[in-house]
């Protein structure tokens, strides 16, 4: 924070001071339980600004701290990260990055900067639309990518093109009937990296719709409070390899799950 608590916009800002908290994560064993228990012991330290910008700061903890990854989190709101050299100098390399933003183009493209800087293993994004500039941009081969965005007009292109490992979309709904041709295109082959999927469905939980012309093993059923909550299907592609659709109904909100099986 600056003076009169005001937010630092950039990299270069200087702060007024520096509040670092440590934790440590661990388990204690629970004699009474005969279970192992987390415990998370934290302590806050409060250092002037010591003449430090932002970015000497971040590169000052690290030196410290010497970690095997790091992961960093992005508020944007009314700061600016223009610079890629001077964002990939600043930190260490990322391995998860969370990013959180509004969907103008300011943010949109700090975000972009943001990933073409440090190409990073994990993505998350909170409320930045699925723009085809920002879903091309740093964002190839994840492992992971997760995004949070009512802004979302989901696409079934999106998922198509989506080069990653585990893939976790909320606070949208895409078709069933998209849905569909995404598992027939899995069948004949796409998607090869994906081993899981997980979105919300648009309207009623309608099987037929999700699972129509797919060649499928039998439905495995789970009922709960007179209400069918849980459908499952086994389908196969065309090199042999099996994936699990699942449909969850539960509070009027329907969620499609895909797991590849190894």
């Amino acid at each position: 924070m600056g003076d009169n608590h005001e937010e630092l916009k950039n990299l270069n800002d200087i702060p007024i001071d520096v509040d670092v908290t440590i934790e440590k994560r661990s388990l204690i064993f629970d004699d009474d339980d005969m279970e192992f228990w987390p415990t998370v012991v934290s302590k806050t330290y409060f250092w002037s600004n010591q003449e430090k910008n932002i970015g000497q700061w971040i590169q000052h903890i690290c030196s410290i701290f010497r970690c095997d990854s790091y992961e960093a989190g992005f508020s944007i709101g009314k700061r600016t990260f223009g610079d890629i050299k001077s964002i990939r100098n600043t930190f260490p390399k990322l391995r998860k990055i969370v990013i959180s933003c509004e969907p103008n183009e300011q943010d949109i493209t700090s975000a972009q900067n943001i990933l073409r800087a440090f190409q990073p293993e994990t993505v998350h994004l909170y409320s930045a639309p699925l723009q085809e500039n920002l879903q091309h941009t740093g964002m190839r081969n994840l492992k992971e990518l997760e995004i949070h965005s009512p802004h979302l007009n989901p696409r079934i292109e999106d998922l198509l093109t989506m080069n990653v490992e585990r893939c976790t979309i909320l606070g949208t709904q895409f078709s069933l009937r998209d849905l569909n041709r995404f598992f027939k295109l899995w069948t004949k082959g796409s998607n090869r990296r994906l081993n899981y999927l997980f979105v919300h469905g648009e309207g009623v939980a309608d099987w037929n719709a999700l699972m129509k012309g797919l060649q499928a093993g039998e439905a495995i059923r789970i009922q709960g409070e007179q209400v069918e909550r849980e459908k499952e299907h086994t389908i196969q592609n065309c090199y042999g390899i099996c994936g699990t659709i699942k449909m969850i109904n539960i509070r009027l909100v329907v969620s499609v799950e895909f797991t590849v099986l190894n």
